[in-house]
């Protein structure tokens, strides 16, 4: 179907994208390459910088907006509250969404938290 098409060009983007090393903080962390970090700072933390969000930015976007059906019924999330500025609060959501949607991933550890070094490992 189109929307597991969708699902399946995501996670190809984003294996892609982590081989690429274009992306700060987005990298294998085993030589086998089955496991990856992804940089994870809280949208609201001073020292974030566009490097942070850029992996957001472009993977957020490149979920059209057919594949955005999964953002609506009963587990839709509200509009982004304003003042967040070009969309950071919407494309880490579209992100995450994406990534989840696939069931290529799955979460291993949680280090959203760290205040050095904010990531999710898959």
């Amino acid at each position: 179907s189109h929307r597991e098409a969708q699902k399946l060009r995501f996670g190809q983007w984003l294996l892609n994208a982590i081989n690429s090393e274009r992306y700060r903080g987005l990298r294998w962390i085993d030589s086998a390459r089955t496991t990856f970090r992804v940089p994870w700072k809280h949208n609201a933390r001073k020292d974030i910088t566009s490097s942070d969000v850029e992996v957001f930015k472009v993977g957020g976007m490149s979920v059209t907006s057919s594949s955005l059906e999964i953002l609506k019924g009963p587990h839709a999330h509200p509009p982004a509250p304003s003042g967040l500025g070009e969309g950071q609060w919407a494309w880490k959501t579209n992100f995450r969404c994406a990534l989840s949607s696939t069931h290529m991933f799955k979460l291993e550890e949680d280090n959203s938290k760290h205040g050095d070094d904010p990531h999710k490992v898959f």
